[in-house]
């Protein structure tokens, strides 16, 4: 568990890790500096399990995770970050399938996407559990939901930096894994995944964030035609040219803060909505996409209409 900034939520995630039917467990929380109560409130639990790893600076998310997988001690490793949860049985069902299947070096599972109270925004429905051979571009997991045995550090490595300050180094983890291994998927939704305002796939304050889908999709397009990706081979100024095309396509950004835009509306965030759409009126290749978006806005904003 990736600790940082996280006093409203970090209680309810470490109380449904207490509460799994399975026990042989150790929770390492590592923390990046959090300035609030963070670290306040994980000292509170005196459970031996519980294993808090702080920080004199602050790293980033994907370093920050990088640490914490290396303290653990476990033969299986998962995550759950500091702002999510987990149902009681989530640990007992993902160790079952490594048992049970001796060959599985990973396994994943159905998930559900709450709000900041709990409640439940989405859900999917399958009929059965599935192994899931060939790479994917949209898996049907959460990505921190993954269980893997220890073996699997060793072959990949853990998560690339390359990814700091957006999202994906998860996903594209799983691609490697994916290419070599399949992943067992539980039907069972096992997984909590919280819309937090604050989190670091919903702040897009940087051109970066709002490109990682179009990095991941690239991503994939190489490991599936050649069977390596530019990151792997250490080629990151080739991925950083990939990155400028993007920037300088103003079609595609144009699509990219309409589509950003468009989930802040939903959310409410008006002042992030209000200038995203600025953002992609201003790259002036607004389509009409983007103008019935600016009509959801005012329709959402000041007349209350869904």
């Amino acid at each position: 568990m990736c600790s940082y900034n996280t006093e409203a939520f970090i209680r309810e995630a470490i109380e449904s890790i207490l509460q799994q039917t399975y026990t042989n467990w150790e929770l390492i929380i590592s923390d990046d500096k959090s300035t609030d109560d963070t670290i306040k409130i994980i000292k509170q639990y005196n459970d031996p399990r519980i294993k808090l790893f702080e920080h004199t600076e602050n790293k980033g998310y994907v370093a920050n995770k990088n640490r914490a997988f290396s303290y653990a001690s476990g033969d299986l490793l998962t995550q759950l970050d500091a702002d999510d949860i987990c149902p009681n049985e989530r640990l007992a069902k993902q160790v079952d399938v490594f048992i049970q299947n001796p060959d599985i070096q990973i396994c994943g599972s159905n998930y559900t996407i709450i709000d900041t109270e709990g409640n439940v925004l989405k859900s999917w429905q399958y009929e059965s559990d599935t192994v899931i051979s060939e790479l994917m571009l949209n898996y049907p997991f959460w990505f921190p939901g993954l269980m893997f045995r220890k073996e699997l550090v060793n072959e990949f490595g853990l998560f690339s930096e390359y990814f700091n300050g957006i999202y994906g180094d998860d996903h594209y983890w799983t691609m490697r894994v994916n290419k070599k291994y399949p992943i067992y998927f539980l039907k069972d939704a096992l997984y909590g995944y919280r819309i937090n305002p604050n989190s670091i796939t919903n702040v897009f304050d940087k051109p970066r964030k709002l490109i990682a889908q179009d990095i991941i999709a690239e991503l994939h397009n190489q490991l599936t035609t050649v069977g390596t990706d530019y990151i792997s081979n250490g080629e990151t100024d080739k991925m950083l040219h990939f990155e400028n095309t993007l920037y300088n396509n103003n079609k595609l950004m144009a699509a990219r803060y309409r589509m950003w835009a468009a989930k802040a509306i939903d959310k409410k965030h008006w002042e992030q909505a209000t200038e995203l759409l600025k953002k992609c009126i201003a790259t002036g290749k607004a389509d009409s996409t983007a103008y019935r978006t600016i009509f959801y806005y005012f329709k959402k904003r000041y007349l209350g209409l869904n």
